[in-house]
């Protein structure tokens, strides 16, 4: 019985940790507090998109956006999430995923990988060279008042 204990352990352990999960972005802080009533209302339709990066934050109020800026998507499901920009196999700061059209999937403009977001908004490779899915950040819905934070 010991083990099969350790057995399970240990592959438990492996799938936690493959490529899909790891993720070459940095943990940089996000802080981000949206006013959905007024500044981001756009993101009160399902299957919209806003970008965050060092021009649209509020530093005084100590708003971080991460490495690349963070993407924040209202999927299908009614869900808020909110992902890194950067692309993680390119992994740097100047290299970030593109919205494709329908809000359904980010595409990478360097490497060519594509990213599901606007779905089920796992963040997870859905085609191209890249074997990482997106950073993705915590999200709470608090009223008209959406943070994003990664601690």
């Amino acid at each position: 019985m010991k083990r099969i204990s350790i057995i399970c352990c240990l592959l438990l352990s492996h799938l936690a940790c493959t490529d899909e999960y790891d993720n070459r972005i940095p943990l940089l802080p996000v802080n981000l507090i949206l006013d959905l009533t007024f500044k981001d209302k756009e993101l009160k339709a399902i299957l919209s998109y806003k970008e965050y990066t060092d021009r649209n934050i509020n530093h005084t109020q100590n708003e971080r956006r991460g490495y690349g800026g963070v993407l924040v998507v209202h999927t299908m499901n009614n869900e808020y999430v909110a992902f890194d920009r950067a692309c993680p196999y390119e992994a740097q700061a100047n290299i970030v995923i593109e919205m494709d059209e329908d809000v359904r999937f980010a595409t990478c403009p360097k490497c060519g990988s594509k990213y599901e977001v606007g779905v089920t908004g796992t963040g997870i490779r859905q085609e191209g060279v890249s074997t990482y899915g997106l950073r993705r950040y915590n999200t709470t819905l608090n009223g008209s008042t959406l943070i994003v934070r990664n601690y």
